[in-house]
């Protein structure tokens, strides 16, 4: 938002963001598998159990839904010029800011899920 101003660009500038974020998060998760996979023969640690690997499994499949979102509402932007200037109650805007709200909610789930599951596995 320039002065007071929202363009299509601006939204755009935070979906690339957004699609980064959850790109890394999915990584993350598949680093702390590939680690429970190694403690497994270790005497020391106590590996995740099944419901714990579910959780992690819904939890990717929500992040994976949630870039599809973005997505789609990216393409929907492909007909208008970037440059074009909506308002706080443009449909848009409000799609993007619901968007903008689950970001902000399951980038705090994943924090709190990394950072138990790092103290799970012993690190």
């Amino acid at each position: 938002m320039k002065n007071g101003n929202i363009n299509m660009v601006d939204l755009d500038f935070e979906y690339k963001l957004w699609k980064n974020r959850l790109s890394l998060f999915i990584k993350e998760i598949e680093i702390l598998k590939n680690r429970n996979e190694e403690v497994k023969a270790e005497t020391y640690f106590t590996e995740l159990n099944e419901v714990e690997l579910m959780v992690l499994d819904e939890h990717i499949d929500q992040l994976r839904k949630l870039q599809n979102r973005i997505k789609v509402q990216e393409n929907e932007f492909k007909f208008y010029n970037k440059d074009f200037p909506i308002t706080t109650d443009h449909q848009y805007f409000k799609d993007h800011d619901e968007l903008r709200k689950k970001m902000e909610s399951i980038s705090k789930v994943h924090l709190d899920r990394v950072t138990d599951l790092v103290k799970a596995l012993g690190i």
